[in-house]
């Protein structure tokens, strides 16, 4: 068997990047990079098939679906995108899994999702589905080191809320790093570095917050693994009620930025309490059911071997061919709506 490792080529988050590491930490090797944005025309050398951990924040396009048949697939700590135009992403929405799309869904589930929204979705499609958690909560811990000067990460918060916390933390011998998940400023995009260099930054990253005294942040992808590696976090959301975020919202302690800059919250930044410990039993279901498709497929080859589908190419490419259209259609008419308001205004000036 191949492995290949599921992740965005373009991407300019770090967070995505550190779901791809957490994936390809259980992979014996790895023989290809899968770009989640172009799953319908991946190939592998001879046909030979291919094992996925999927699990990423998908469906941006939504017309590159269902993936090529080399590859096999677990489908774990999967989310899918439901933003359409707003969104930056694809107007359509479930008609990707209508046809042999929901087809392909079905015949390799059950289908382990990130978040409880997106698994309602899909049983409502008649498709099996379950809450699996997310890919960085399987992360490990690593090396504790002492550092010269005991230090918390700050992580992408709002400038008031930064600059709040580090008026609070004034005269505590503690220092105060603040970070970004944003690749603004690393020397060169993700996109022209290796996996290699993607997947040493991220480990750099992950060993900071590792032996940070605790890290405060709005990122999923931060507070997920602080939670893995036992580092104390504090996670602040806008809207902490958000439903995509459940159950993650109640294994940690969560503030919102209003209550920060009242200071109406419980957490002591120099010395805080662990993590609760909530997420275990969810984190070791994962990695058991990763470990097992890994270990069972281990001896299959080729397509053959792998595809539990009954569509042919050429089917899949006209399913594909429909998505694109019904897309397009969709984009059309809010276009054409927007020309005509503006010849409405422009014969409206003329008046």
């Amino acid at each position: 068997m191949k492995y290949g490792v599921l992740y965005h080529k373009y991407t300019k988050n770090l967070g995505d990047d550190i779901q791809a590491y957490a994936s390809s930490r259980f992979l014996p090797q790895i023989d290809y990079m899968v770009d989640r944005e172009e799953l319908d025309t991946f190939k592998s050398e001879n046909n030979e098939a291919v094992s996925v951990i999927m699990s990423a924040w998908m469906f941006r396009k939504k017309w590159n679906w269902p993936p090529s048949q080399n590859i096999l697939p677990l489908f774990v700590g999967m989310h899918m995108i439901r933003k359409g135009i707003e969104g930056k992403a694809s107007p359509i929405t479930n008609e990707c899994f209508q046809g042999l799309g929901g087809d392909y869904l079905r015949s390799y589930g059950p289908i382990g999702c990130r978040d409880k929204i997106t698994a309602k979705m899909f049983k409502k499609l008649s498709i099996d589905s379950f809450f699996s958690g997310c890919i960085t909560l399987t992360l490990p811990e690593f090396e504790k080191t002492k550092p010269k000067k005991e230090y918390i990460c700050l992580v992408d918060l709002p400038k008031d809320v930064e600059k709040k916390i580090k008026n609070k933390l004034k005269g505590k011998n503690i220092e105060v790093r603040t970070y970004s998940h944003i690749n603004s400023d690393s020397k060169k995009p993700y996109y022209e570095m290796t996996w290699e260099e993607r997947a040493k930054n991220v480990e750099e990253r992950l060993k900071i917050y590792q032996n940070a005294k605790c890290v405060v942040t709005i990122r999923l992808h931060a507070t997920l693994p602080c939670l893995a590696m036992g580092v104390p976090v504090l996670w602040v959301l806008k809207s902490p009620n958000w439903g995509r975020f459940n159950p993650y919202r109640k294994w940690v302690r969560v503030v919102s930025p209003k209550d920060i800059m009242k200071d109406n919250y419980d957490f002591d930044f120099v010395n805080p309490d662990p993590n609760s410990g909530d997420h275990l039993k969810t984190r070791k279901k994962m990695i058991k059911r990763i470990k097992k498709f890994i270990n069972e497929n281990e001896d299959k080859a080729t397509i053959e071997d792998i595809k539990k589908t009954s569509f042919t190419e050429e089917e899949q490419k006209e399913f594909q061919f429909q998505l694109m259209k019904t897309a397009l259609d969709k984009w059309l008419r809010p276009s054409m709506d927007m020309v005509n308001e503006i010849e409405e205004l422009k014969r409206e000036l003329k008046k």
